[in-house]
């Protein structure tokens, strides 16, 4: 009886030693290509994922940069006609141009860290150009000639803009895209502008900017 046991025992261990077979390892390798495989897709949608949630967490700092500006602009509008390149007045707040520019104003407030001997004042245009929201400064405010201008780009990707008046009534007259021919100009200023920007990746996003009761 213990002579049998002993073969049962050789012949268990023989079949360990001499490895396995090639069925075996057959399904041991389909096992890890299937693992390996789950393990792959996993990580292709975890790290597309994080491409998305950066893309949105871009797109949503580059917007609330614009409203922050846009509403630095607006809050410090002042009603203060100046005199353009070419020698007319135009007046302080101006939209709705078949240009590019959507939104012209005259702003108080101007840093002056170099006690420099200028006006406090800054003449502020914003343009919508190829989906590209941008906002441009002049050099001088009372131009009278050739007045020198900087770009700064703010964003890209801009599906659509709409911008529109309110006036003290309540009243909101679209002027942005404009069906007009000319500028829709106001020497007083409105008091709020209602702005949806529509974004690629972001869907469409309002903005109400109230201004202030005095200029």
């Amino acid at each position: 009886m213990v002579t049998s046991v002993n073969h049962e025992a050789e012949d268990l261990c023989g079949r360990f030693q001499g490895g396995f077979t090639l069925l075996e390892l057959l399904v041991a390798l389909s096992i890890f290509v299937v693992l390996s495989l789950m393990a792959y897709q996993g990580l292709s949608n975890m790290l597309m994922t994080r491409d998305i949630i950066e893309e949105k967490t871009q797109n949503l700092h580059e917007l609330q940069m614009v409203f922050m500006l846009l509403g630095n602009d607006l809050e410090q509008a002042v009603a203060r006609p100046v005199i353009g390149e070419s020698g007319q007045m135009e007046s302080a707040f101006m939209g709705g141009e078949q240009t590019s520019a959507w939104l012209i104003l005259t702003q108080g407030g101007r840093p002056n860290p170099r006690g420099e001997a200028r006006s406090e004042f800054q003449r502020v245009a914003w343009l919508f150009e190829e989906g590209t929201l941008i906002r441009r400064t002049w050099k001088v405010l009372d131009a009278m000639g050739e007045n020198p201008h900087t770009d700064e780009t703010l964003v890209a990707d801009v599906l659509n803009l709409e911008v529109g008046f309110v006036d003290n009534q309540g009243v909101k007259s679209v002027i942005w895209p404009s069906q007009e021919s000319h500028a829709i100009a106001s020497v007083s200023l409105p008091r709020a502008v209602e702005v949806f920007v529509e974004k690629k990746g972001m869907g469409r996003i309002r903005r109400v900017f109230e201004l202030p009761l005095t200029p």
